[in-house]
C-alpha cells in the first residue's frame, strides 16, 4: 500500500510483487522435482498396489484398507522403506499442524490467492511434497514478523519441531491415516467478519484500460448514519483482485458530502481520480478526513476488541481510495464495504497515528540515464500523478535529512531510519508496517537504545504479499514523549529489469518506495 504524509499512501506495486510470486512457481516445481525423485526409492510399483496414488505422486490410505473407525497407520512402503524412532501419525502429528496454521487460507475462505485448496485430507496428502517445499523455505505459512518483535496474537508460524515433522512426514511418504474424504477445518476462524450490519457499495463503479497503471480513484461509501456510532469492524473485499492493488479508507464530514458528489462521475465513471488523499481537502491526519481503515495484499477483516471502536458522527462516511494497476483486463470493478458498527457510549475510541522514515533509493554505480538525476524523478513522477502523490520532500523534512545524506548508496542497497515521537498517551492497540516491492527490511521500535526498549514489529524480509496488523499479547503503554523509531532497507536488484533506471522516491506509484508504520492506539488521555 501507499501512504502519505497525510494519508494513508497507496498500496503501491503489485506488478513486481506478482513477479515475485511467479518466480516462487517457476521454482517451486524443479524443488518438488527434486524432493520427489529422492524419496520416491523406486518404489512407485508396489506403492500402486497397496495404495491411492495421487496425480503428486503422494498416497493415501484406500477404503479397503481403513477400519471401521476410519483410523489405521499407513502402510504406504516409502514410510516402511524409512524407519523413525517414533512413527509419524498423520492424524496426532500433521493434521492439527495443516488446521492451525494453513487451512484458514488454504480453504479458499482465508486472505490471500491460495494455489492449492485442501479441502478433504486427500487433497493435503495430494500436495505433501508441495507442503513440504515451502515450509523449509520458510514461504509458508506466511508470518513475516520475526521473534525479535513483541509476542502477536494469532502467529502463524511454526516451530522447528512442527517444520520438521511435516518434512519427515513427507519423506515417508504423504500417507494418511484417517479418512482421506475427512475436511478440513481451520482450527482458529478466518480472518472474515462473521457478523456485520451494513454492506456498502461504492456510488458507481469503475472500469480501467489494460496499460493504466497507478491508477487511484476515490469512491463514496455512505452508511447514512443518523446518530453518532463506533465502527468496531470492517472488511474490505476487492471484486476484481488481479487489479485492485490496495485500499485506503477515510472518515469524512457530512459538510463534505456535496463537494464528493461533486466529483463523482466527473469524468463519465464512478468515483474520481485523487492521487494523494482524498482530494476533498480538510485535515488529512486530524479529525477531517482522517484515515482510518486500510487494506492490503494478505489483509483481511479487521474486528477490534470488545469495548473499543471508531468513531463516526452523524453524517459522516468513507471514501475507500483503491489503487489500481491494470496489467491485465478486467470488468469494472465494485469492490464491496462491510461494516460493524456499535451505539455503547461506553465504547473507547482507537485511532491510527502514522509514522515515516525516507526511501531515497539512488541509481547504482553501473545505472544510468536522465532518470537517475533526484529533480528528474521527481518532476517525472508528479507529472505521472497529476501533479500530486510524491511525498519524497516533506518526509526528509520530518526527519531532518537532505538528499545528499542518501547520495552515497549506490551499490543498489539502501537504508534509512527515522525517530519521530509518539503523539498518543494511551495503550497499543495494533502495529502494521508497509514498504513496496524492492523492500528487504523493516523495523519499528519502542524507545530505541534505553532500558525500555521493545522491538513493536521486526520483519527481516520484507514480503508485500503479507502485510497485515500485529496484535501484541502484551499490554504496551505509550506516552508522548515516547520515540518511534523506523528502520527500512531497499534491494535494487528486485527492481524488474524493464524499468528505465531512475532515482526511487518516496512516491505513490507502483515502482516506487515507501517506508511507513501505523500504530493503532486506544488514547487513554
Amino acid at each position: 500500500m501507499h501512504i502519505y504524509l497525510t494519508e494513508w499512501l497507496p498500496i503501491e506495486t503489485m506488478k513486481n510483487c506478482q513477479l515475485r510470486a511467479l518466480t516462487k512457481l517457476i521454482i517451486l516445481p524443479f524443488v518438488l522435482l527434486i524432493i520427489a525423485s529422492c524419496g520416491s526409492n523406486g518404489s512407485t510399483d508396489n506403492a500402486t498396489k497397496e495404495s491411492v496414488t495421487t496425480t503428486e505422486g503422494t498416497s493415501v490410505v484406500s477404503d479397503e484398507q481403513s477400519s471401521t473407525t476410519g483410523v489405521e497407520q499407513s502402510t504406504d512402503p516409502v514410510a516402511e522403506e524409512t524407519p523413525t524412532t517414533n512413527q509419524i501419525s498423520f492424524q496426532n502429528d500433521i493434521m492439527p499442524i495443516i488446521e492451525s496454521s494453513c487451512a484458514r487460507c488454504h480453504t479458499g475462505i482465508g486472505p490471500g490467492t491460495p494455489h492449492a485448496l485442501f479441502e478433504t485430507v486427500a487433497d493435503v496428502s495430494a500436495n505433501a511434497f508441495a507442503v513440504a517445499a515451502v515450509v523449509e523455505a520458510g514461504i509458508m505459512p506466511p508470518w513475516p514478523a520475526s521473534d525479535l518483535s513483541v509476542g502477536f496474537r494469532h502467529d502463524w508460524s511454526l516451530s522447528q519441531e512442527d517444520k520438521d515433522l511435516v518434512t519427515e512426514w513427507t519423506r515417508s511418504g504423504g500417507a494418511v491415516d484417517i479418512d482421506p474424504a475427512t475436511k478440513v477445518i481451520a482450527s482458529e476462524g478466518v480472518n472474515h467478519l462473521v457478523a456485520y450490519d451494513q454492506e456498502l457499495f461504492p456510488d458507481g463503479s469503475y472500469d480501467g484500460e489494460k496499460g493504466q497503471t497507478d491508477e487511484y480513484r476515490c469512491f463514496i461509501y455512505d452508511p447514512e448514519l443518523t446518530e453518532k456510532k463506533y465502527l468496531t469492524g470492517y472488511e474490505f473485499i476487492p471484486d476484481q483482485l488481479q487489479v485492485v492493488h490496495h485500499m485506503v479508507g477515510y472518515r469524512v464530514p457530512n459538510d463534505l458530502l456535496s463537494v464528493a458528489k461533486q466529483r463523482n462521475y466527473s469524468d463519465g465513471q464512478g468515483g474520481w481520480s485523487c492521487f494523494g488523499g482524498t482530494g476533498l481537502g480538510g485535515d488529512q491526519i486530524g479529525t477531517l478526513n482522517q484515515m482510518i481503515t486500510v487494506w492490503g495484499p494478505g489483509g483481511g477483516a479487521v474486528q477490534y476488541e470488545e469495548g473499543l471502536g471508531l468513531l463516526m458522527e452523524p453524517g459522516d462516511f468513507f471514501v475507500l481510495q483503491v489503487h489500481y494497476h491494470f496489467d491485465v483486463e478486467a470488468p469494472a470493478d465494485n469492490s464491496t464495504f462491510r461494516t460493524k458498527w456499535s451505539s455503547d457510549e461506553t465504547t473507547e475510541p482507537v485511532e491510527l497515528i502514522q509514522y515515516f522514515a525516507p526511501a531515497e533509493i539512488p541509481c547504482s554505480i553501473n545505472e544510468n540515464g536522465p532518470l537517475c538525476d533526484r529533480n528528474a524523478s521527481i518532476r517525472d513522477r508528479l507529472d505521472s500523478y497529476d501533479g500530486d502523490g510524491v511525498q519524497a520532500n516533506m518526509v526528509l523534512n520530518l526527519c531532518g535529512y537532505t538528499p545528499e545524506d542518501f547520495a552515497h548508496m549506490t551499490d543498489g542497497i539502501a537504508s534509512s531510519t527515522c525517530d519521530q515521537s509518539a503523539r498518543l498517551n494511551g495503550t497499543i492497540v495494533s502495529v502494521l508496517g508497509h514498504q513496496h516491492n524492492i523492500g528487504t527490511s523493516f523495523r519499528m521500535t519502542l524507545n530505541p537504545d534505553t532500558p525500555e526498549e521493545k522491538i513493536l514489529l521486526d520483519i527481516p524480509k520484507w514480503d508485500f504479499e503479507w502485510q497485515f496488523a500485529y496484535y501484541p499479547t502484551e499490554q504496551i503503554e505509550i506516552k508522548k514523549n515516547d520515540v518511534i523509531r523506523l528502520d527500512c532497507t531497499w534491494d535494487r536488484s528486485l527492481r524488474p529489469s524493464n524499468l528505465e533506471p531512475r532515482y526511487v522516491v518516496w512516491a505513490d506509484g507502483s515502482d516506487d518506495e515507501m517506508c511507513f508504520a501505523i500504530i493503532m492506539g486506544n488514547r487513554t488521555n
